[in-house]
């Protein structure tokens, strides 16, 4: 799990060993799995591979975040019939039913994401969410939220977004404040507040300086109210100045965005280059924010 993303291809070698290791515990398995669909099937594309580790855990007992991560890996590698089996097995511990579809089918899409062209995923996308709009969770609140917090986040980074096209614009600001809403019934205060962040990143990627501007601000006093998070509130600050620039604020721009920059003076080398990307996306001028 630490060395994934920096080392894919050794992280890849060593899966077959993990996942038929004794020493696997069962709490582990979860994340597990999503490492080797994180892996092989979101980064390699090779779903197939995935799923053939996958099929070969002890999955007669599995709860539901591993029910799902097989469930995901199966039906992307085009077996039908063992997705419809994880399905039922995880109907069988009494789940809803539909909220059980909807949590399938958005780890699908999240699955999907690098092989699928942008507008069909839009599509995908709002069709879901009108669905989950309508759905009381309960215990699968956590879940859909975070599968939301996810694909809200890559489709934000895909370069071919239109950033002019309100229908567009409209349907990733839903996906925002609908895992805002789960994660303020199903998570602590540090996920409300990186709720808060989604939302403000959204809503600045689209120019709408005003909704980043709120978003950003409720982020920061959640922090000031509950506790320490720096790394957060150096993040946060970065999109209260991106609004800030974007609405022409420039001095309490560049008030937010120094504040940011000396919480970061203590971040480690992993984490200093994905601030400072953050960082010069929070330094453009306004006429060339969000392009």
């Amino acid at each position: 799990m630490r060395t994934h993303d920096d080392r894919p291809d050794e992280a890849i070698a060593q899966l077959p060993g993990l996942l038929a290791s004794p020493d696997l515990s069962a709490a582990a398995l979860p994340r597990a799995a999503w490492l080797a669909n994180h892996l092989l099937g979101e980064k390699k594309g090779d779903w197939r591979g995935a799923w053939a580790l996958l099929k070969r855990l002890p999955l007669a007992e599995a709860g539901p975040v591993l029910l799902r991560h097989c469930a995901v890996a199966a039906t992307l590698a085009g077996d039908a019939l063992g997705s419809w089996q994880l399905e039922r097995q995880w109907l069988a511990g009494g789940a809803n039913a539909e909220c059980v579809r909807l949590a399938l089918r958005l780890g699908v899409l999240q699955g999907a994401q690098g092989s699928t062209p942008l507008p069909g995923l839009l599509s995908e996308f709002s069709a879901l969410l009108a669905a989950l709009e309508l759905c009381e969770a309960g215990e699968l609140d956590a879940a859909l939220a975070s599968l939301l917090t996810n694909i809200v986040s890559a489709l934000l980074e895909r370069d071919e977004l239109d950033i002019r096209d309100p229908s567009c614009a409209e349907i990733l600001l839903s996906g925002a404040r609908i895992a805002r809403l789960l994660w303020g019934r199903a998570g602590n205060w540090v996920n409300h507040e990186r709720a808060e962040y989604l939302l403000a990143l959204t809503a600045n990627r689209f120019e709408r300086w005003p909704d980043g501007l709120s978003a950003a601000d409720a982020g920061l006093a959640l922090i000031a109210a509950s506790g320490e998070e720096d790394v957060d509130r150096a993040f946060l600050l970065l999109e209260r100045a991106r609004a800030l620039r974007g609405a022409g604020r420039q001095a309490e721009a560049e008030e937010a965005y120094d504040a940011a920059q000396a919480l970061a003076a203590s971040f480690d080398a992993d984490l200093r280059p994905w601030f400072e990307d953050c960082a010069r996306r929070a330094k453009r001028e306004p006429a060339a924010a969000g392009s």
